[in-house]
């Protein structure tokens, strides 16, 4: 056998020994050969390979076997070995985190996008990574890499992105930038797609293969998870939710809220409820006081957020029609006023669809762009660790 193909053989059975540990289906060395079918001597070994790049550590004892004898050593995962830089650079706020291995937020930070975007967007993204590693102790022998999210169309191979309406940028070579200062590995794709990948990792969809998550905020975006792999599309512009066509009489004279808006983010996004409000009202309306004024039953607030409802609605039932999820998961800054529209929603959405599908909030909050970031390095980096 080929030198190539016995390292892949170990690397391959090195990871079954790992996810067992993760996962604890097996945390003694007894219990992991009998799990994966490997023998004795040959997990001993992958094992101490393990514990000797800190991978793994030794914890007390196991229980008794039933024929007497010494407690067998358990061994557990240690998530503190190295962290992950996540970051989302969104068009109203970057947050950015520390994560351990096991998607634990360790330390975070957050400032407004538009303070730094036209000069030092990337030295402020580099101060608050500094300002965390100080605070977690650490240095960069302790980081595995950086994942971050960009609000658009991202080719993940160039670390290009194509096209970013939220922040001004096009052909922007976002990885070239965060590489020029950083000496980890760095991987960048839309935002969307990372908190999917975020969500099947460690949120709400962990235990579901078919899911859709769906960012209401300054734009609409969505990241599709099919047969449990990320679909992207054959020009990385897969899940752009916001060009969806609600409404084809209106289609005809809409006008981007955003240059380079679709039709769906131009009346259903947070930007385009404040714009329609403030202009109603003859005031600056955010889109968290213009639900605030829903829930006062104020009529001009109604009548708007009634109409965004309606077709977001409409655009989740072609993707429920197009796609069959288990499962539709609500993001971004607006879904944190989901229990006000979730019933109109899920109503309006039922009466257009074929098949039956949950819409749930997201249960990862502020942070779930940093887990997503975190979950897209581990997808994309050759690592040890895979999601």
């Amino acid at each position: 056998m080929q030198k190539e193909s016995v390292a892949y053989i170990k690397t391959i059975n090195m990871r079954g020994v790992l996810n067992c540990i993760v996962e604890e289906k097996a945390t003694t060395r007894a219990d992991i050969a009998k799990k994966l079918n490997l023998s004795k001597p040959t997990v001993s070994s992958l094992v101490k390979q393990l514990l000797d790049d800190r991978w793994i550590y030794e914890r007390g004892s196991g229980n008794a076997s039933p024929e007497g004898g010494r407690k067998p050593v358990e061994l557990a995962f240690n998530s503190k070995r190295s962290y992950i830089v996540g970051i989302d650079i969104g068009g109203t706020n970057v947050t950015l985190g520390m994560t351990d291995l096991l998607g634990e937020v360790c330390a975070y930070r957050e400032f407004k996008t538009q303070v730094y975007l036209q000069k030092g967007l990337f030295e402020e993204i580099e101060r608050c990574v500094q300002s965390m590693k100080r605070q977690l102790q650490i240095t960069d022998k302790d980081i595995l890499g950086l994942g971050a999210g960009v609000p658009g169309v991202t080719n993940v191979t160039e670390g290009l992105v194509i096209e970013a309406p939220a922040l001004g940028w096009k052909n922007f070579p976002v990885r070239k930038e965060l590489a020029s200062i950083f000496s980890f590995p760095v991987y960048v794709d839309n935002d969307v797609n990372s908190v999917v990948l975020g969500e099947h990792w460690k949120g709400i969809a962990s235990d579901k293969s078919n899911l859709i998550y769906i960012a209401i905020g300054t734009g609409i975006g969505s990241g599709i998870i099919l047969n449990g792999e990320l679909y992207r599309g054959s020009n990385y512009s897969a899940g752009e939710m916001g060009y969806l066509v609600t409404d084809r009489e209106k289609v005809k004279s809409f006008q981007p809220m955003y240059e380079g808006y679709g039709y769906l983010e131009s009346v259903a996004s947070g930007s385009s409820i404040s714009k329609e409000l403030s202009s109603k009202l003859g005031l600056n309306v955010t889109a968290k006081e213009a639900f605030e004024l829903y829930a006062q039953k104020q009529p001009e607030a109604i009548e708007s957020i009634n109409l965004m409802v309606d077709n977001l609605a409409i655009g989740i039932a072609n993707y429920v029609s197009l796609f069959d999820p288990e499962i539709i998961i609500i993001g971004g800054g607006v879904s944190q006023s989901f229990s006000l529209i979730s019933e109109q929603l899920v109503g309006t959405m039922r009466q257009h669809t074929p098949q039956r599908c949950d819409v749930v909030q997201t249960t990862l909050g502020a942070k779930a762009g940093i887990i997503g970031a975190a979950a897209l390095f581990l997808k994309e980096h050759d690592v040890l660790l895979k999601i």
